[in-house]
């Protein structure tokens, strides 16, 4: 019985821990996402191309390469943020099967918020931080 209420006690501090890494990890990616909108002037946003109009032999990983800036953020992601941008350029929101010809929008950091994190994700992560409605043991 002792050993059954040292496991639980013990459960809820491992989730705990894993909510903590959770949400330090989240908001390390918000600090990333807005340093990257800070460091960039409003020239630069004006000199970088929004588009790119594909051509035959494109591959997403050599566009992302060569046109969108270093992000902190996984080459998944950031293809995933794409096909989401843009459904009319790929065959079934395939990133491997691009239609030629057509313009590519490129992800700017609104476009990679709207992707990564939906309203109701945030209004239930900030729901969650509010330790208030929490159950406190002894």
């Amino acid at each position: 019985m002792l050993f059954a209420f040292h496991l639980m006690i013990m459960g809820n501090s491992y989730a705990e821990m894993d909510y903590e890494a959770a949400e330090k990890a989240l908001n390390t990616l918000f600090s990333d996402i807005a340093s990257i909108e800070m460091n960039t002037t409003n020239s630069e946003k004006r000199s970088k191309p929004s588009h790119y109009k594909i051509q035959y032999g494109d591959t997403l990983d050599q566009i992302i390469i060569d046109h969108v800036e270093n992000m902190p953020i996984k080459r998944d992601t950031l293809k995933r943020c794409i096909v989401h941008a843009n459904p009319n350029v790929f065959n079934r929101k395939n990133p491997n099967w691009m239609y030629s010809g057509r313009k590519l929008k490129l992800p700017t950091v609104e476009d990679l918020n709207k992707c990564i994190f939906t309203d109701s994700a945030i209004e239930e992560m900030q729901e969650k931080r509010n330790k208030d409605d929490w159950i406190h043991h002894p």
